[in-house]
């Protein structure tokens, strides 16, 4: 586990170090070092793919945090929604919630997507909170 909260073997982090690898092999490519060359081209080599690779875990957690904030957010208006029609129509029964979670659903992904400035800037704030409290952080990327 490093120290993103994010964990070495997980998926999209398996991914991207393939990919780095891939894209680090062909940039050095054909170069043929001998002797105390190859050793100081292949120290050279990991330092990069060291670095790199905690730039893109570090990517990665920031990405899921994101993610995760903006699912809350959307759950939260979805609920509320869903609570003023309940609470409007009194009872519905099976056949409405369904419609009613269809429409809830879209008008939420709208209604995201109509104040993305807005949930960005409150995405960031969360994060920024939640840098401050590696606790919490981890268990939001680790249970959320």
């Amino acid at each position: 586990m490093s120290e993103t909260d994010v964990d070495d073997k997980d998926d999209l982090v398996l991914a991207l170090r393939e990919e780095l690898e891939r894209a680090l092999n062909k940039e050095s490519g054909d170069a043929a070092y001998t002797g105390e060359g190859k050793t100081n081209a292949n120290l050279q080599f990991e330092r990069m793919q060291t670095t790199v690779m905690g730039v893109l875990v570090g990517a990665v957690r920031i990405q899921r945090l994101h993610f995760v904030i903006r699912s809350v957010i959307m759950g939260l208006i979805s609920t509320l929604m869903y609570f003023l029609v309940v609470w409007f129509l009194g009872t519905i029964d099976a056949g409405q919630a369904v419609f009613l979670g269809i429409f809830v659903f879209v008008t939420s992904l709208v209604v995201s997507r109509l104040f993305d400035g807005q949930i960005v800037r409150a995405s960031k704030k969360i994060t920024s909170f939640l840098s401050k409290h590696k606790r919490l952080r981890t268990f939001v990327l680790k249970r959320l």
